[in-house]
């Protein structure tokens, strides 16, 4: 048995493992990486479960019914099953698409030509992306989005066999349809434009040929996605709004806009953003990428046919997305499986300059997390916050990291294993924040249900968090921007939560019914530069106080 063979026996499944152990490390918990939108999300996803209708979905005051239904559905079912309303259950199904993509990865690597080393290195390597970690786990629709996405091109990319029957490209546009229903119909455009371009290749750009023969196939798997998608509209109640609200506002209404010619190179959306973004998208990956495409570039003419086939899947939705003026990474990551697969090819002959240059990031994400760990230990956590192996963790990973820059030959088959340790040494270091640290009092808990408390909303629907952390209150939002909100309220005799920096938690004239520590997110360059190199944890690390007005000749309670 040669030592690939030994490798793919052995190693990778257990590297795979540990992908498993990274990925459902606190699934439930209120730090993993996730985006603000899993709030708006989850507040849908309660309140259609509430109105035990499937359609039309139902949403709070302000936030119009914009999205498909095919997530919330996932996140009814999940939860209603288990009679279980938590982050948990909602995550599980994302979690288990994220999985399950790693897996089509697998198959068509082995499809497409490759040995099981390479296969499972294609797997690890799209589990491996800070995007796949980021969304692949959030109550989402990244990842649903992008298994069906990348299924419905797999079916057609896997074999000439398949690509000549019609019924392929019809099941191919079922799955992109699936796809829609969890998204927008949008994605029908990057990748029917993805799909028709693989097969006018394959025709060696013969136009009648590819008119006469593929056309038609395409024509139907697109036929059959739109079909798909608009079985929402068809069963919903307010088609009328759908149309309004969804495809003029969310999906047209991005086409254009004031300033459109300028934004593609200023503002928050430039293509700069967008064709760039899967360094973001890559994480620890990054300098890999850059190998890859450097090398795909000089090697252009010898490019296989699959390989062509991913590339123009990639190339289809930046060109594609290139068009409405918001530009963002993520519309991106339907094609970062496809990455992996390509990264996965090439990454045994990576010279070794480049797999050193590759550790050094790495390093310093480490090196940061073991400082920030140090840093909270001492000045904000209470003692005995961290288990042995939340502390010896970055320790392991950080040394590891140094070792094979050192020793550059064992990064081959090193590299995948500490960016999943990496990612298991952040979850570490938030580990006491989804503890009694992070957490209200049980006690405290208890005499909070049933009562109405009032959230800073910071961003569309985040109080809905706090129904995970206060269960059994009734929750609302208040504008913290508002600087007088909050005394209003409390004037009024409401029970309202604030915010307060570590050495302020005792002001103001109101008593305190329970406090937690809470991490804060969405920092700057400049701030994230403060808290590294002065230590200025109040901008990481606030106590969150659920207030009411203090009344005379009552105590205020810790």
């Amino acid at each position: 048995m040669s030592a690939a063979e030994t490798r793919a026996r052995y190693l990778w499944p257990a590297v795979f493992l540990l992908a498993a152990l990274a990925y459902g490390y606190s699934l439930g918990g209120l730090y993993i990486p996730h985006i603000g939108d899993e709030a708006p999300y989850i507040e849908i996803t309660r309140l259609t479960a509430e109105s035990g209708q499937w359609l039309p979905l139902r949403t709070g005051p302000g936030l119009e019914n914009t999205k498909p239904p095919a997530l919330f559905w996932l996140g009814i079912v999940a939860t209603q099953w288990a009679e279980s309303f938590t982050l948990f259950r909602l995550r599980l199904p994302i979690l288990l698409c994220t999985f399950a993509t790693a897996g089509l990865v697998f198959l068509l690597t082995r499809r497409t030509g490759g040995d099981r080393e390479q296969s499972f290195l294609a797997g690890l390597t799209f589990l491996g992306f800070h995007s796949s970690f980021q969304y692949g786990r959030p109550f989402l629709t990244n990842l649903p989005e992008t298994l069906f996405v990348f299924l419905a091109y797999a079916l057609v990319l896997v074999g000439a066999e398949f690509r000549e029957r019609f019924p392929v490209w019809i099941l191919a546009g079922v799955s992109l349809g699936v796809a829609c229903l969890f998204k927008s119909f949008a994605l029908i455009a990057p990748t029917g434009l993805a799909l028709a371009w693989f097969a006018f290749m394959l025709r060696g750009w013969d136009t009648r040929a590819f008119v006469r023969l593929d056309l038609p196939k395409v024509a139907a798997a697109v036929v059959a996605a739109l079909a798909c998608f608009l079985l929402w509209p068809a069963f919903d109640p307010a088609p009328a709004e759908i149309l309004r609200h969804f495809v003029l506002e969310e999906n047209v209404g991005k086409l254009g806009g004031d300033g459109y010619l300028r934004g593609l190179f200023t503002g928050a959306y430039p293509l700069s953003r967008l064709w760039l973004g899967h360094l973001g998208n890559a994480g620890l990956f990054a300098i890999p990428l850059v190998y890859l495409v450097v090398v795909s570039v000089r090697d252009r003419r010898g490019l296989s046919t699959h390989e062509k086939g991913l590339w123009i899947l990639i190339l289809s939705f930046l060109i594609v997305y290139s068009v409405p003026g918001q530009r963002q990474e993520n519309y991106l990551l339907p094609t970062v499986p496809a990455l992996a697969m390509l990264l996965a090819r090439r990454w045994r002959s990576m010279g070794n300059t480049w797999l050193r240059l590759s550790t050094l990031p790495a390093i310093g994400v480490v090196a940061v997390l073991t400082y920030l760990i140090v840093a909270m230990r001492a000045d904000v956590l209470p003692a005995g916050s961290y288990a042995t192996w939340q502390l010896a963790l970055p320790v392991f990973a950080l040394v590891g990291w140094i070792g094979v820059a050192v020793r550059v030959s064992l990064a081959r088959y090193a590299f995948h294993v500490l960016v999943l340790l990496t990612y298991l040494t952040l979850s570490g270091a938030v580990a006491p924040f989804e503890g009694p640290a992070g957490r209200f009092a049980p006690e405290r808990v208890k005499t909070l249900a049933g009562r109405t408390v009032f959230v800073p909303e910071s961003f569309v629907r985040k109080q809905e968090r706090h129904r995970f952390l206060l269960p059994g209150a009734r929750i609302e939002g208040y504008d913290p921007l508002d600087t007088a909100a909050a005394a209003q309220l409390l004037e009024r005799g409401r029970v309202v939560v604030i915010h307060r920096s570590l050495g302020d938690a005792n002001a103001g004239p109101f008593r305190i019914l329970a406090r937690r520590l809470e991490l804060t997110s969405r920092h700057t360059f400049a701030e994230m530069w403060r808290i590294a190199t002065q230590r200025e944890l109040d901008l990481l690390v606030r106590q969150e106080l659920v207030v009411r007005r203090f009344r005379q000749g009552r105590e205020r309670q810790p």
